[in-house]
């Protein structure tokens, strides 16, 4: 019987030390001991009581602006006579990194965390017979979109085939499988190999907007998968001729836990490694696949 009183870190703590595999349950105790037992997944914990401590507590900032005040102290100390305290007050004041830290102070202390997005142009062309045109406008970094395209073998249009859960596309809500891609950044790629527009994706940074004809009928989703699996093998994407998307294969080695994340395709799952940083998702065959692969 648990604590009720402990920490999700001593609740985890305890659960570990109390699994003991037995003869009729010994591997699947002992993969639960090894997902217990991920210094991740322990790390995890420890910073959700300390957020949920730090609800409670309920701060509040003294100043919604600390790094005004620091540059109106900075312009009077700069134009009066200073003594030694002064001036090295000024120069704590004036390094880079107080300044930065300051900078985010004032971020929480406003809560203004999201992104500003630059605004629409006017100007967008409207030569679309289809009734409905979705403008998508993401913030994106050096992480990857996280989308795969196709091109239809009958209508020639490129098709986003498959989302990776975790990535930008997905995290948005906004871009999904069977949309039907237009442009990228003012870039018409309706006449572009895949290759070319995968090209374009990877090199924007920034805000990203994409000129999208949703799709008519999306295919019915089935339920996340909260699968664990422990890799009976090694995998490696980039020497994986048959995979769809190298750039979006995830390399495990031989006793690695996987999280599969999705099984709606049945030739490529997504998965994540547990105790990986990354919170993309990433494809891997899936065991039907593999399986007639290697027979």
């Amino acid at each position: 019987v648990l604590n009720l009183n402990l920490g999700l870190h001593e609740t985890l703590a305890l659960l570990t030390s109390q699994l003991r595999p037995d003869s009729n349950h010994k591997e699947e105790m002992g993969f639960l001991k090894d997902v217990f037992s991920e210094k991740s997944l322990s790390y995890l914990m420890k910073i959700h009581e300390k957020l949920r401590h730090y609800e409670r507590q309920s701060p509040t900032p003294v100043l919604h602006s600390a790094a005004g005040l620091v540059e109106d102290v900075i312009e009077e100390l700069q134009t009066a006579p200073v003594n030694n305290e002064e001036k090295e007050l000024l120069q704590l004041l004036s390094t880079p990194h107080l300044r930065a830290m300051l900078v985010v102070h004032d971020t929480v202390a406003q809560k203004n965390f999201d992104p500003v997005l630059p605004p629409l142009p006017d100007n967008f062309d409207d030569d679309f017979d289809e009734e409905s045109v979705k403008i998508v406008r993401l913030v994106k970094n050096k992480e990857p979109l996280g989308a795969t395209i196709r091109r239809d073998e009958h209508t020639g249009a490129v098709i986003v085939a498959r989302i990776m859960r975790g990535g930008a596309a997905d995290r948005s809500g906004l871009v999904h499988v069977g949309d039907e891609l237009r442009e990228v950044n003012g870039i018409a790629v309706l006449h572009k190999r895949p290759e070319e527009i995968s090209q374009i994706l990877a090199q924007s940074q920034g805000s990203i907007t994409l000129k999208i004809i949703p799709a008519v009928k999306e295919e019915d989703r089935l339920k996340d998968s909260k699968v664990f699996m422990r890799a009976l093998f090694c995998y490696n994407p980039k020497e994986d001729r048959a995979i769809p998307c190298q750039e979006a294969g995830l390399p495990f080695k031989r006793r690695h836990i996987l999280e599969v994340v999705s099984q709606d395709d049945p030739t490529w799952w997504q998965a994540k490694r547990v105790g990986d940083t990354n919170l993309r998702a990433g494809l891997i065959p899936s065991k039907q696949f593999q399986e007639r692969s290697v027979s």
